[in-house]
């Protein structure tokens, strides 16, 4: 009887034990995957990282639509007859960063008085990426969930109200004034996110010029769309002074919102192609380029084949046609960067379109130049440069000013021409950088020359001239130049200003046409029916008052149902 009492309460220490055990082990063992608390300022760069390109965002929507859009590249396979139906938009949410910022800033609401005071600063840049991302999402989709959006993991509403875009711009001004306010008087006891913040490492005055900025870029879409507002938002934007006196924006090289997380960054899409390369310039806009001998397109593009040598071994082959533009001697490098023409009607003219041009050795010539992808992807095919995103440049803003002022929206902050000429040679400057750090083949001689600075801004087609009707349209189509390597707001100006304009001498645009009939080309992306019906009923509330055609994918229908801002908007080619 005792053995057996003895080997029962043996049995039930061993068992006290073997829970102590395992409840001590469980809290040394546990998984580092399942963070349960994690550091906020960990958070920060999490959401952060959603800032930079994705996949998607280069792969498909920037070459695919927008540089398309703008008449700034051509496929080099030449324009199908229904490139303007189009899916829906790719990789473009602003949800993911939402979740991580809506976290920090609950956890910083439920911090002690005293602590949540040193927060502040933290707080307000919650909100600065994510407008500029839901801005470019809203651009192309109109109303979205916004306001109540992430609010269910906090007890909040199920089924969350789809913001009108209206409305959407006046929730981002005011909390955009809001994160000014606090990052403008904060003080040197708020907590610094140190380089976890690897954009502007807690310099908090840098992140005010950045929602200021944000702000700009709201006021220019609502050019037609208010203009009265447009005005009064460009007011408060230009007297929000820095701690010097002058305009908090972004209007220097050292100052620019640069998504840059380290030397190991590869770029959009890891290390997936991104297929830019199937794209060639588009003959109006290289035209353009290369009469001024504009550096940023052979920086951006990689020239064609055919040089002097090549000309030579092409015409001594038989059977073989060498392109009409092909032509000795070559005038290296522009010869070399001539673009196609974009219409479908185009897509058979073989001097652009033709087939690969092989010589009697067998060697192979390119007819088309094309997009420069170590510039984009510095890390593709074995190359080791180093990556960056210019997500608000320097030359964006200043050109902007330039031509806020040249239309007389606003007055007493400099003049059109300063702004303007500022906004090329930087542009010019921010080119050269990239691709210095991106290290694209060839640098040494594709790289800024002393000199090319001035003399572009000498060119008759760039040349700003005092009282000349074509200024409002040089400064925009320098805009245009400047955001080739940031479609999204590249393709916002093509839709609000209607540059480049038929007819024009500069850079006049070339309609799509097929069988002599102009395609329609979508102004917004499609809205499909949601395959769960939680939200459905907001969803379908939202569309129809819009007005828009649900699971509709073609161009006429994209083209004639826009978003609010771009309702009144000139349609593309027309001008202003």
């Amino acid at each position: 009887m005792k053995q057996r009492i003895y080997k029962m309460l043996s049995v039930l220490l061993l068992t006290m034990v073997l829970v102590n055990c395992t409840d001590r082990f469980a809290a040394i063992n546990k998984d580092p995957g399942e963070v349960t608390d994690p550091d906020i300022t960990y958070l920060f760069t999490n959401a952060l990282n959603g800032l930079g390109d994705g996949y998607l965002d280069w792969f498909y929507n920037n070459s695919v639509y927008y540089w398309r859009y703008a008449q700034m590249t051509v496929a080099r396979g030449g324009t199908n007859s229904d490139f303007n139906n189009v899916a829906a938009l790719g990789g473009v949410s602003p949800y993911g960063m939402l979740i991580d910022m809506k976290e920090i800033r609950n956890r910083i609401e439920k911090m002690p008085a005293d602590q949540k005071a040193v927060y502040q600063a933290f707080n307000a840049v919650t909100f600065i990426p994510v407008i500029d991302i839901a801005m470019r999402a809203s651009d192309w989709e109109g109303s979205m969930v916004y306001s109540e959006a992430v609010d269910a993991r906090y007890g909040g509403n199920m089924k969350p109200k789809y913001d009108t875009q209206q409305e959407l711009y006046d929730i981002w001004i005011k909390e955009l004034d809001a994160a000014i306010t606090a990052l403008t008087t904060a003080d040197s006891k708020q907590v610094q996110i140190g380089n976890q913040d690897y954009m502007f490492k807690s310099d908090w005055e840098l992140w005010a010029r950045y929602a200021n900025c944000l702000k700009l870029r709201i006021a220019a879409r609502l050019e037609k769309a208010d203009n009265a507002k447009m005005r009064t938002l460009l007011t408060s934007i230009v007297n929000q002074k820095d701690k010097s006196g002058q305009t908090l924006l972004i209007t220097e090289l050292n100052q620019q919102a640069v998504w840059a997380p380290g030397a190991n960054e590869a770029g959009p899409g890891g290390g997936n192609s991104l297929w830019i390369e199937n794209y060639a310039p588009s003959n109006k806009y290289s035209k353009f380029m290369r009469t001024v001998n504009d550096p940023r397109l052979r920086i951006c593009f990689r020239t064609n084949s055919l040089n002097d040598a090549a000309i030579t071994a092409l015409q001594a082959t038989p059977g073989i046609s060498v392109p009409k533009f092909a032509t000795k001697p070559v005038n290296e490098p522009w010869d070399r960067l001539v673009g196609a023409p974009v219409a479908p009607d185009s897509a058979g003219v073989k001097d652009y379109f033709g087939a690969t041009l092989i010589d009697a050795t067998g060697a192979t010539y390119q007819r088309l130049p094309f997009v420069e992808y170590n510039y984009i992807k510095p890390k593709q095919n074995g190359r080791n440069g180093e990556y960056l995103n210019y997500v608000v440049g320097a030359p964006e803003i200043c050109l902007y000013m330039a031509e806020f002022i040249e239309k007389g929206y606003i007055t007493g902050i400099g003049t059109a021409k300063d702004w303007y000429e500022k906004g090329v040679n930087l542009s010019l400057q921010n080119y050269n950088n990239r691709a210095a750090k991106a290290q694209i083949p060839d640098y040494n001689t594709r790289g800024l020359v002393t000199g090319e600075v001035e003399s572009l801004l000498a060119k008759d087609n760039v040349k700003y001239i005092s009282g000349d009707p074509k200024n409002i349209e040089k400064i925009i189509l320098q805009e245009l130049v400047n955001l080739f390597d940031n479609p999204y707001q590249c393709v916002s100006v093509v839709r609000r200003t209607g540059f480049p304009k038929k007819g024009s001498t500069i850079w006049p645009w070339e309609p799509y046409t097929v069988s002599g009939t102009e395609l329609k080309l979508p102004r917004r992306f499609p809205v499909n029916t949601p395959t769960i019906d939680n939200n459905k009923a907001n969803w379908q509330t939202a569309i129809t008052a819009e007005g828009f055609t649900p699971d509709n994918n073609t161009g006429d229908i994209l083209n004639a149902e826009r978003v609010w801002w771009d309702k009144t908007a000139p349609d593309y080619g027309a001008g202003q």
